[in-house]
């Protein structure tokens, strides 16, 4: 074949190929939209340029070139947010080449999980596919292990996922739950479990020290090595201004108890997580003002005298307390079941309303994000799920997907593999 008609022949399969929008216009039209933040709204379009939402509701204009999906039939939801995940930290958790959550160490503080982060992992696009569109993936291991970072679910690199690196410090409390299961004397268990709250303490007292002293030198002295920063105090000084807020993981009412007074006294913006019992000592997380992320739904009760279904009542409960509480899934291969996990709270009481806001809104506002993402409003992130019917429901498809304004694939592992096997000769 000539020089020519190969040109000839490439031209026409260029050609061929859709063009991707440069402007990045987008809109949904004749949906309906539950904006969360707000009433829902039975027939109207959502647009979206440069990443955000420009405008939202039942008369408005489309822009010139925008590309209009028709949305009838179809409901818009903001993306869903999982507040406590590994997702993109841990691929295959028996493997250890795959797991990057955890470093050696007590108190890490000033690690950050946004530098571990994996943007090829598998189960970010299956956690996507189903409607999650941020998470907050976090580090373990010793008992502050290091700063969650909040990430969108859809970039070629970290940096493009990047919502907010310095999401929250996590703090794994001393628990005393050990002392039910361990054949050691009971004071020998409390006087450790006192030396760990004591250095805890410690720690903190000097991070105050270390950041009055840090005032005192102006940044080109800092600069001139007239003062030598410290890793780990200079990442707990938000912490003590209260800029970033701490995840406190505690699950027994008494580790509660404790870790809601220990986060008083050093006048924290804390969030306790995971909260196990955090039914038996409603009242208390009441009166203290506490906020709560629950940890997974689907699952047995931790002790033999629980009631049976008590973890799946455990979000209405704190919902008729007027405690406010998110729900997250605590994993990376269970970040698809986040919705399920707030379907199953509404079988049990929780209202369907409160079960929504409970893996959008609420937990960007825990987090310091609701005004980017989190609900359907002018000006925030273009993270948004169409899906044919409730998206709390199993058996709900998701017909599109925008992660930072663009439509993303719904594509995984899962639907490569159903399509090969299902051609099979």
């Amino acid at each position: 074949m000539s020089t020519r008609k190969i040109v000839s022949v490439l031209v026409l399969a260029l050609s061929s190929i859709p063009l991707v929008r440069a402007d990045g216009i987008y809109a949904l039209r004749d949906a309906k939209i539950v904006t969360v933040s707000g009433p829902i709204i039975e027939k109207g379009t959502v647009v979206i340029q440069d990443g955000l939402i420009v405008d939202v509701g039942t008369k408005v204009s489309i822009p010139r070139g925008a590309q209009v999906i028709n949305a009838r039939g179809l409901t818009v939801y903001p993306g869903l947010f999982d507040a406590n995940t590994r997702i993109g930290l841990t691929e295959i958790r028996r493997v250890a080449a795959t797991n990057d959550y955890s470093e050696m160490g007590e108190y890490m503080p000033h690690l950050l999980a946004f530098t571990a982060v994996h943007v090829e992992s598998e189960h970010i696009p299956v956690a996507r596919v189903n409607g999650i569109t941020q998470v907050l993936t976090r580090p373990v291991g010793g008992t502050i292990p290091g700063q969650g970072a909040i990430i969108s679910l859809e970039g070629w690199t970290p940096h493009e996922m990047e919502i907010r690196r310095h999401g929250a410090m996590l703090l794994d409390f001393p628990s005393v739950l050990s002392v039910r299961f361990s054949r050691r004397r009971y004071s020998e268990i409390k006087k450790e479990h006192e030396e760990k709250i004591r250095q805890l303490k410690e720690l903190f007292a000097k991070a105050r020290h270390y950041m009055q002293a840090r005032i005192r030198f102006k940044p080109e002295e800092i600069s001139a090595s007239r003062f030598f920063p410290h890793k780990q105090l200079e990442a707990l000084i938000p912490v003590l201004k209260g800029e970033q807020p701490v995840l406190i993981e505690a699950n027994s009412h008494v580790d509660i108890k404790n870790a809601v007074k220990f986060a008083q006294g050093e006048k924290l913006n804390y969030i306790l997580l995971g909260a196990s019992d955090a039914w038996k000592v409603a009242d208390f997380l009441k009166e203290n003002k506490a906020r709560v992320i629950l940890g997974p739904r689907q699952s047995l009760p931790g002790r033999e005298d629980d009631p049976i279904d008590i973890i799946y009542r455990t979000p209405a409960i704190l919902h008729q307390h007027g405690v406010p509480f998110a729900i997250a899934t605590g994993d990376s291969a269970q970040v698809r079941n986040l919705q399920y996990e707030a379907g199953n709270a509404v079988a049990y009481g929780l209202p369907y309303q409160a079960a929504l806001r409970s893996i959008t809104l609420t937990p960007a506002e825990f987090l310091g994000v609701a005004q980017v993402v989190g609900s359907i409003e002018k000006g925030k992130k273009a993270n948004l799920v169409v899906a044919q019917g409730d998206i709390l429901e199993y058996q709900t498809p998701i017909r599109h997907l925008f992660i930072n304004g663009k439509p993303v694939s719904l594509e995984t592992k899962h639907t490569r593999l159903y399509h090969k096997y299902l051609n099979r000769p």
